[in-house]
């Protein structure tokens, strides 16, 4: 195995120590607060509204509103938000954007006729790339240009980091993978599906060269005894040039690796497989991927992580094994909005309820894992954004009222509050019965940027026609969001 000491030092998030003592690398910012990144939490499907969203008193119910989060009971909060209860203060809950790219690409393909009006596809592909989407005969609609997590990515990026990565699942609706992330029109971001291979990845490990056929797990077995041989190596040469500062960022970096390693490595293979008949381990499989990003943004590997959530088997969020997700719930759930023919049933409804607890409770577990690391007088989470996207606004195909949760971010982002953006702008679909929206979606992956410096005023579509002619802007950051 090849070992490069910058690219090590990079893994432990030293660069700007080591170039204290002429190793050169990254140096974080002038405040000391460090550099600010992303995740992207992707989830499939979408929310049931009623038992997401929260009251919001003294306001016009189609206007603009907001209340705060940190002066609010658990009680208060709803079904969904109420497992971030215990992280309030570092949460923005937004209540009213719509996937208005994803309307006026679906007005143009119904009315054209083209080959793919599936609303999973169109509405997977507009989550990061919200543009019309590439259709093609013969196959699924899908994104059209470079999404919002590779374009950041590109531009945050330098020598010695990564410009960004996607982990995770594979998402399959429609018997098709439906890709979320998309490195150009038509490419789908390549996605790392086992935890313990993203974090060999990120310490640059790879295995040597074998003449007999080996396991991936017995590769790198014979890698190293451990990544920690390493550690105390590069610990035992760059300490003593360091200070008490510098030391005890040297000594949590290396307890972070040794941690992630052994947790890593004491489960069995398939925790972390795709296959079906592994998925009960999902949960665990996402908990590691959530450590795996604490290590990357902790040691400064990447700046833009897209993660993927699973569709998880019925099992793992309380109900009968011979329940799936997609056909079992997701288009019973709303009452009088059904999809596909099915009829409402109430057990649907809280199945789908209970199942934005589970993925609540995970975007919980990153907060988490996030706020456990400190960087200079700050915790990795103040300086991180976690993005809560869904595919859909519910599970029953609509693509207005999306439900959507910023956390972390606290130097740039109002955090502990629920803001309820007002439905003014008319539905670019004339067959929607909800003929009224709220700010299109664009306007959140732009307020990203601007967050990370970026001048962009808009990305994606800049504007669509509503079902009554009237021009739509798409254009502009959402300021009520930013402290600047």
């Amino acid at each position: 195995m090849s070992f490069d000491r910058r690219r090590f030092l990079k893994a432990l998030g030293l660069g700007s120590l080591a170039a204290a003592v002429g190793g050169g690398g990254h140096v974080a910012s002038a405040d000391g607060s460090g550099p600010l990144r992303v995740v992207f939490f992707v989830q499939p499907h979408g929310h049931v509204w009623s038992r997401w969203h929260m009251p919001v008193p003294y306001a016009s119910p189609m206007g603009y509103g907001e209340r705060s989060l940190v002066d609010a009971s658990a009680a208060e909060f709803s079904d969904v938000l109420r497992p971030l209860h215990p992280m309030r203060h570092n949460v923005l809950a937004i209540e009213g954007l719509a996937q208005t790219s994803a309307l006026a690409d679906l007005a143009v393909i119904r009315r054209e006729r083209r080959p793919d009006d599936n609303d999973h596809h169109v509405g997977a592909a507009h989550v990061l790339c919200p543009q019309s989407t590439l259709q093609r005969a013969g196959t699924f609609a899908t994104g059209s240009a470079a999404s919002i997590d590779q374009v950041l990515g590109r531009r945050t990026t330098a020598a010695g980091r990564l410009a960004s990565r996607v982990y995770g699942f594979d998402y399959m609706p429609n018997a098709a993978v439906t890709p979320f992330s998309f490195v150009g029109s038509g490419q789908a971001s390549p996605v790392v599906h086992d935890p313990r291979a993203a974090f060999d990845d990120l310490l640059g490990l790879r295995p040597p060269m074998e003449t007999m056929t080996m396991t991936r797990e017995q590769r790198i077995a014979s890698l190293r005894a451990s990544v920690l041989d390493h550690v105390a190596r590069e610990y035992e040469w760059l300490a003593p040039r360091l200070g008490r500062d510098g030391r005890e960022r040297l000594e949590q970096h290396r307890a972070l690796v040794r941690d992630l390693e052994r947790s890593l490595g004491a489960q069995p293979a398939a925790a972390c497989s795709l296959q079906a008949s592994s998925l009960g381990a999902t949960d665990h499989a996402v908990t590691q991927f959530m450590r795996v990003i604490k290590m990357a943004f902790a040691c400064d590997l990447t700046r833009v992580v897209t993660f993927v959530a699973p569709v998880p088997q019925a099992t793992e969020f309380g109900y009968d094994a011979m329940d799936v997700v997609h056909g079992s719930f997701a288009h019973e759930s709303i009452e009088g909005e059904t999809s596909c023919g099915a009829m409402y049933s109430r057990r649907a409804e809280q199945a789908m309820v209970d199942l934005g607890v589970w993925y609540a409770r995970h975007v919980l577990t990153l907060m988490n894992e996030l706020a456990s690391v400190t960087e200079g007088g700050a915790t990795l989470l103040d300086r991180t954004i976690i993005v809560w996207l869904t595919e859909l606004s519910t599970g029953t195909h609509r693509h207005n009222d999306l439900c959507t949760v910023l956390a972390g971010g606290g130097d740039v982002l109002k955090t502990g509050r629920y803001v309820r953006f007002a439905r003014d702008q008319r539905n670019p679909l004339a067959s929607d019965r909800h003929t009224m929206l709220g700010p299109a979606h664009n306007r959140l992956l732009v307020t990203l940027l601007r967050a990370f410096g970026q001048p962009d005023d808009s990305f994606g579509m800049d504007e669509a026609t509503g079902a009554d002619g009237s021009r739509l802007s798409l254009r502009g950051p959402l300021s009520e969001l930013l402290r600047r």
